[in-house]
């Protein structure tokens, strides 16, 4: 609830400045809240609001007030100085309203007539109309029926509007139970499929919990195995590099002993070369010795022994070259590959640290899936938690249905007892009331239809559901792309209906979200700021969601006749039709009224 600006009730009030006078107290009899009407009623201007008790109220004590609500009379010859309460049970406090100007000349009126002489043949009908309304009442039938030369009285006229507003709201209450009775079963029904179904979920989810802690431990194997792989192939890589380093030293001792053999075959060409002169050398001591004659005769043998073993020495000489020519050719082709051997254990090497990187790469990643289906192990487990905390509530649900059909089924018994008037539309105003909303929703639903054919608007924006918030405004209000229009063409068919009759407070026009774009203009006073004030005063642009309000313009019945308490405390009927433009479903036009 808004608060004073000070505390003093000169202030702009804070309930609603309605025609009758609101006070609320606390628990303990103080004013916490009044509007302008209880101000002026009471003569408070200017009082501190501080100060202020219940006992301002015509001395009105906390003891006065009880039961959850009432009436009290204030002790006095002025009959008008009566309180009606209610028991606010979330506050604890109170809720007063006190009689308006009409409510209290209307007491004076009674009082007066009470003590006065009754004139001729007025007691005799006040007796039959008593005991009229006696019987109706202890037969449990609201229907009424005053005689004509009795329902000009205004007693007569406030016993059948009671009776009327009483068989309308218990006519709801009947239709209320109808429908939830109806409306149990399936509701039942749907709990218990609900039930079925949670069953079935929670034992799927008992089902992947099993499966996601065996893939996590199926993972977690993996894990192992591959780890394993990982050492043995860092083994392997070690050994592919143990061997590679073994193959370019066996490579390197071969180009060593090739070397060497190259240098062997320089001291084979010297014994060659030693040889053929040492041969050169025994031709000519046997030529020598030939001239000698008898005397060279040994000389010639040793030369030729010489020519002979020079000639094996040569003999040898080539056959060593052959020899290791073969063994440089096996050398280099050992020593190339002892290099090829490297090269390849050099890349097994390479290759090993590459896979034992990979497998490292797949562990890591197994890891982090067994840590992520861990994350889901646990929200599933969470989950099937719930399903089964839901299943226990689907069942609770399931048993207060069940009691809420009995209770329905009670409640409908009980309302049974009443007998209805068979037909709402018996009634006068509620006839007269149809019969002008049905010719005002059929001219709003031609005159848009005839604005949408001339241009003036299309059909998205005649039918949009979009609301744009007026800033600075409260209670909030909204424009929308046919507020406009509205403000233009509704008023003459509005006004003509809430001036029809004096008993009409109000006759607007409003979308399925319950949005009026345009309301009469007695609910168009300019604002004030003062969101009080203008709760009352200015009504129109505004989304009314309240019971009432949230249904007149989203219906498609023929009529809905609806009853209800306004903020006021005044007892209103509102009546709404449908409004059809183009055979499209607009809204509704609605009418509020009393029967006094």
């Amino acid at each position: 609830m808004p608060a004073f600006e000070d505390r003093s009730v000169a202030c702009l009030p804070v309930l609603p400045d309605a025609p009758v006078a609101l006070i609320r107290l606390d628990r303990d009899g103080r004013v916490q809240a009044l509007n302008r009407a209880a101000i002026d009623l009471l003569d408070l201007a200017g009082v501190d609001l501080d100060t202020l008790s219940c006992s301002c109220v015509w001395g009105l004590a906390p003891g006065d007030l009880t039961g959850d609500e009432g009436v009290w009379v204030a002790p006095g010859a002025d009959p008008a100085r009566r309180v009606c309460y209610q028991h606010d049970r979330d506050g604890g406090g109170w809720m007063l309203s006190l009689p308006d100007a009409d409510s209290a000349a209307l007491w004076r009126e009674r009082s007066v007539r009470a003590t006065a002489p009754p004139p001729a043949g007025d007691e005799a009908r006040s007796a039959q109309l008593l005991a009229l309304v006696g019987d109706r009442l202890a037969a449990c039938e609201l229907e009424l029926a005053v005689d004509a030369a009795d329902a000009g009285q205004p007693e007569a006229r406030r016993l059948a509007a009671g009776f009327g507003n009483l068989a309308e709201a218990i006519r709801q209450a009947v239709g209320l139970s109808l429908q939830v009775a109806a409306d149990v079963p399936h509701v039942v029904a749907e709990n218990d499929e609900l039930v079925r179904q949670s069953k079935a979920q929670v034992d799927a989810l008992d089902t992947v919990v099993a499966s996601t802690r065996g893939l996590l431990e199926g993972l977690d194997r993996i894990g192992g195995d591959l780890r394993a792989v990982t050492s043995v192939a860092a083994s392997a890589d070690d050994s592919a590099r143990e061997g590679a380093a073994a193959a370019h030293a066996l490579a390197e001792a071969m180009a060593a002993v090739q070397l060497s053999s190259s240098r062997a075959n320089d001291v084979i060409e010297v014994i060659d070369m030693v040889a053929f002169q040492t041969n050169i050398l025994s031709i000519n001591a046997s030529i020598e010795a030939a001239h000698a004659g008898p005397a060279g005769r040994g000389f010639a043998v040793v030369a030729t022994e010489i020519r002979r073993l020079a000639e094996r020495a040569a003999e040898a000489a080539r056959d060593v070259r052959r020899i290791i020519g073969e063994n440089g050719e096996a050398l280099g082709e050992g020593a190339a590959s002892a290099r090829r051997t490297e090269q390849v254990l050099g890349g097994i090497g390479e290759l090993l640290g590459r896979a034992s990187a990979a497998i490292e790469t797949v562990a890591g990643g197994i890891a982090e899936q067994g840590v992520a289906i861990a994350d889901i192990d646990r929200a599933v487990g969470r989950v099937a938690e719930l399903g089964r905390s839901n299943l226990d509530h689907a069942a609770k649900v399931a048993e207060r249905s069940e009691a809420l059909g009995a209770g329905a089924g009670a409640l409908h018994d009980c309302v049974g007892l009443f007998r209805l008037p068979p037909d709402p539309l018996r009634e006068p105003r509620h006839a007269r009331v149809l019969e002008l909303a049905r010719d005002a929703a059929a001219a709003i639903g031609a005159t848009f239809e005839d604005a949408v054919a001339e241009g003036w608007i299309g059909d998205e924006a005649l039918f949009s559901r979009e609301y744009v918030p007026i800033a600075g405004v409260e209670p909030a209000k909204y424009e929308t792309a046919f507020d406009e229009l509205c403000d233009e063409l509704l008023p003459p068919l509005q006004e003509a209906v809430a001036a029809a009759h004096p008993w009409i407070v109000f006759a607007i026009s409003a979308n399925p979200d319950g949005y009026v774009p345009t309301h009469n203009d007695r609910f168009c006073q300019p604002l004030t700021g003062d969101p009080a004030r203008d709760l009352v005063g200015n009504r129109t642009k505004r989304i009314f969601s309240d019971r009432v309000g949230r249904s007149v313009g989203a219906h498609t019945d023929p009529y809905r006749l609806q009853v209800y308490r306004r903020d006021t405390g005044q007892i209103m009927f509102d009546l709404s039709v449908p409004v059809f433009v183009g055979g499209r479903h607009w809204g509704g036009f609605r009418v509020g009224y009393t029967l006094d």
